[in-house]
């Protein structure tokens, strides 16, 4: 897979600009608040019909517009395929090869990328919604129906909520929420499996890369705790039982208490929560490890590497953990793009942009 091209129009703060990208290493320079890193969100969001910085496009729109619109080329196999996203009168339109598609699920996954900015700390530091986010996103790309098993969950959550706070009568209350609870178990499953799976693969993948980053001194447990339970097996089957335990909880407190939208992925070193006992450089470590075993395994799944975009990642990660990334990078020939305010020393053989006020041109 090779990405050759993007246009991005009234996105963030560029009106109308073409960017043409190469094999290997793309690097776009410039100074703070030039827009290197909406190019690499404008990207992002064409791949994955999501940004990763906020949650409403309005805020994507460049100011004063009310439409955008991203263009991307993509080399795949020697065939060229193009992907569109158009968002105009708080309606998004995506497209494959010119033809639109109804779901998300269905565009989602045409393209892998991996994305890895400083804020991936949160992954480690913050909650487990952060997490949650973590694993579906990478679930997604590789099996797109996960999308839409998460949206039916998410959207039987939230009537099953709306029931739970009403004035209905309890006992109506009761059998409605039976009728929720038989839908969440079955949605709520699939989940459960998904993301078991991911973790058992993030586990053997990124477990390796991280005792070469300590020299074998320390060690990287991933382990995805559902309903409580280490154990598939245990969640799956225990899941309706655990259901029924809760309702009176639940109807007394109008929130629900269970489910796989509360479940956490616990990230261990040397045994120990990574959040609480971890240093900030064995945090970087952590997600560095993570997010190179994301690399592999979408490599296992697809048979090639996916996109990499790096913002200013370089500059947060010391000298031995930089070199490992750039040669990881440049051993495994991975079409990378990764912003920065000043050119690097070890990214010399790398395709150079500079980036300025909203435009940018190739300088080598």
């Amino acid at each position: 897979m090779m990405f050759s091209k993007i246009h991005l129009q009234n996105f963030r703060n560029y009106e109308n600009e073409m960017i043409q990208f190469f094999p290997g290493t793309n690097i776009l320079i410039g100074d703070n608040g030039q827009g290197k890193t909406n190019i690499i969100e404008g990207i992002y969001y064409l791949l994955t019909g999501k940004s990763y910085r906020v949650h409403r496009e309005q805020e994507l729109l460049r100011w004063n517009q009310s439409e955008f619109h991203l263009y991307g080329e993509f080399l795949i196999n020697q065939h060229k395929v193009s992907l569109e996203s158009h968002y105009k009168d708080k309606k998004k339109m995506v497209k494959i090869n010119q033809v639109s598609c109804q779901r998300l699920s269905d565009f989602v996954g045409t393209i892998n990328v991996i994305f890895f900015s400083p804020d991936d700390l949160v992954m480690i530091k913050g909650g487990p919604a952060e997490r949650r986010r973590f694993l579906d996103l990478h679930i997604a790309q590789m099996r797109p129906g996960h999308v839409a098993i998460l949206n039916a969950y998410n959207k039987a959550i939230h009537q099953k909520n709306a029931l739970l706070k009403s004035f209905s009568e309890r006992n109506y209350k009761y059998s409605q929420i039976q009728i929720w609870n038989n839908q969440i178990v079955e949605l709520g499953r699939k989940i459960i499996l998904n993301r078991f799976d991911l973790t058992k693969r993030l586990q053997d993948a990124a477990e390796p890369i991280y005792a070469n980053l300590s020299s074998n001194k320390e060690k990287l447990q991933i382990v995805y705790n559902s309903l409580g339970k280490r154990s598939v097996e245990e969640a799956i089957n225990e899941f309706p039982e655990l259901m029924n335990d809760k309702l009176e909880q639940e109807i007394e407190r109008q929130m629900i208490l269970i489910g796989p939208h509360r479940d956490d992925l616990q990230i261990l070193l040397n045994n120990r929560p990574g959040r609480l006992y971890a240093s900030q450089g064995q945090q970087r470590s952590l997600v560095l490890s993570l997010k190179l075993a994301e690399l592999e395994l979408i490599r296992q799944e697809k048979g090639e590497y996916p996109l990499l975009l790096l913002d200013d990642v370089l500059s947060e990660l010391d000298r031995f953990r930089r070199d490992y990334l750039t040669r990881f990078i440049e051993s495994s020939s991975i079409q990378t793009l990764i912003t920065m305010t000043n050119a690097d020393k070890h990214l010399e053989l790398g395709t150079l942009y500079i980036v300025e006020q909203g435009h940018i041109r190739r300088d080598r």
